[in-house]
């Protein structure tokens, strides 16, 4: 069976909207390097960075020994299998694989090139100092991911729906986290559940911010961006079992401090939406301390 034909689509940096066929027979070297098929001119990419080609089993990028890594849907990779819809990050640029028309005509490397030019000058003269884009063509961990590696310092602000997300940024480190400008929502939780936002558009604000108001944190982005991935899976699984509504039940002995809140939220708010919101730890903490509650009977369906 012969597979579709797919070709990489550069979502940010400097070819953003050009577009390379890849063409099985033809391997791709990014590199910063002239002799690179796909030269990407800047420090944080390596003289011969990633390659790009088919073997017997398809399409796959392989890191060449790069100093700041290859990224597929986020994680670094050595070498990885590549499908329609994933994300590749090199350097400074984003690029995702994309299906082409099978029947559009062969492009030459000096087509190819020509046309990734005329997409930097289109760049070039609209770029401004905010970096913008979709949440749909990039997801947060990603782009999150790319200004860690570009040490970008700014302030990044994501609007999703009638919500509001700014990160403090510096030198690439997320030093801060507010949603819809609340103070009394801890910066962790606030930065786990941005990450779960697939919608929405972003704009980075290179040098704005200033000193944080908020608490700051400590973990490095790698850290940060792991566990709140594994909070998101594991609060979907939890989800479907609890409840739209929970009350104080049967009297339980022994519970500690963070128990005593969850059920003094519960018999003020009812609502376990609320009772999430206000807890003073996170969403998955919280809806775990509710799931035992309830299977203690400590608490009770509303």
């Amino acid at each position: 069976m012969t597979s579709r034909p797919l070709a990489l689509r550069f979502l940010s940096g400097r070819f953003q909207g050009g577009v390379v066929p890849l063409e099985p027979g033809r391997p791709l070297v990014l590199g910063r390097q002239p002799d690179a098929d796909l030269v990407l001119a800047e420090d944080l990419v390596s003289r011969h960075h990633a390659r790009i080609a088919h073997d017997a089993e398809g399409l796959f990028i392989e890191d060449l020994g790069s100093t700041n890594g290859t990224y597929v849907n986020g994680a670094r990779v050595k070498r990885a299998r590549l499908a329609e819809g994933d994300r590749v990050i090199v350097g400074a640029s984003i690029a995702r694989v994309v299906a082409r028309d099978a029947g559009a005509p062969a492009q030459s490397a000096d087509e190819v090139t020509a046309g990734l030019h005329r997409a930097a000058e289109t760049v070039a003269m609209r770029r401004s100092s905010v970096m913008q884009g979709r949440v749909e063509e990039i997801p947060i961990a990603d782009l999150l991911q790319l200004f860690a590696t570009s040490k970008k310092t700014g302030l990044l602000v994501v609007l999703a729906d009638d919500h509001t997300a700014e990160l403090q940024l510096e030198r690439g480190r997320v030093t801060s986290c507010t949603l819809d400008g609340r103070r009394d929502l801890p910066p962790a939780k606030g930065f786990y559940r941005l990450l779960g936002w697939s919608t929405g558009r972003f704009e980075l604000h290179p040098g704005a911010g200033g000193a944080p108001t908020a608490p700051t944190f400590s973990e490095p982005l790698e850290l940060l961006l792991m566990e709140g991935m594994r909070q998101i899976d594991e609060l979907r699984r939890l989800a479907p079992s609890l409840p739209e509504r929970v009350a104080p039940g049967a009297p339980a002995p022994d519970l500690g401090p963070e128990d005593q809140t969850i059920l003094a939220l519960a018999r003020a708010r009812g609502a376990v939406a609320a009772v999430l919101d206000a807890a003073p730890f996170t969403d998955l903490e919280a809806a775990q301390r509710i799931a035992a509650l309830l299977s203690r009977g400590a608490l009770v369906r509303g």
